[in-house]
């Protein structure tokens, strides 16, 4: 297309496209611009519909309305997630209130009253366009195979490690999900006894206890240079003072 036939118009790399009525043609940018085309010459340019690249257009033929997906954190005048006019000049911002940070959105769809929304955090989210309620329909982990996987002793929950740096506590019974990011790929995961505490080892040779009740950080520590493949957790208890040293019985029964 044409960049040279508004004053303000630069080059600028391009990322998302959606058709429209009457031969229009949207295209989302780096900078969060949206540039309106009739044909291949540009008509307009929307400045900063949204604060980061706009990743993702879906256009309704049916009314026209143009749906937004980009990076942009949520505020009471922005969102993610945005629904315009057909003449891009009015839009709804929707905040995807799940319970989890999501600001970066990189593919939408809409249909019967309801925006899909893909996330970089490999979530598929439904958002009401009346109410603005928000639905997590899919949720997994973003990046590269999972490590860990491990069933807690006495409820219907899980934990999942894997390379993308997070450990994700799924509840079967109320498909509901709660997730940490550790910043560093996970290698494998174990819950205590009890299913109160879960042991993660990283592949930096870092070991990682959390508390299951919230997900935070109960303690960590550095082990060893490669990667920890496999670890278990268990408690001592009644032990007077502190341990110095520890050695097998003679049958490797026991730990003494």
């Amino acid at each position: 297309g044409l960049l040279s036939t508004l004053e303000d118009a630069r080059m600028q790399t391009m990322l998302a496209i959606a058709f429209g009525a009457n031969n229009l043609t949207f295209t989302g940018t780096i900078s969060g611009d949206v540039c309106v085309w009739k044909d291949h010459i540009l008509c307009r340019i929307v400045a900063r519909a949204h604060n980061g690249p706009v990743f993702a257009m879906y256009t309704t033929l049916r009314d026209g309305l143009i749906v937004t997906g980009g990076k942009e954190r949520p505020s009471k005048e922005g969102g993610a997630v945005k629904l315009w006019d057909q003449e891009l000049r009015r839009c709804r911002a929707f905040r995807l209130e799940t319970g989890q940070a999501t600001d970066c959105v990189r593919s939408v769809c809409r249909g019967k009253g309801k925006i899909l929304v893909g996330t970089r955090n490999a979530e598929i989210i439904e958002v009401g366009e009346k109410n603005a309620a928000c639905n997590i329909l899919v949720n997994g982990h973003v990046d590269g195979p999972i490590w860990g996987l491990a069933t807690h002793p006495s409820r219907d929950f899980f934990l999942s490690a894997a390379e993308d740096g997070t450990v994700r506590l799924w509840d079967i019974a109320d498909k509901m999900l709660n997730k940490v990011n550790l910043g560093h790929a996970a290698r494998t995961v174990c819950y205590s006894p009890e299913g109160d505490m879960v042991a993660i080892g990283m592949k930096n040779g870092e070991f990682i206890i959390l508390l299951v009740s919230s997900l935070k950080i109960w303690g960590k520590k550095r082990d060893r240079r490669c990667a920890i493949h496999d670890i278990r957790i268990s408690y001592c208890k009644d032990i007077p003072s502190f341990v110095i040293q520890m050695d097998f019985s003679a049958d490797s029964s026991y730990l003494q």
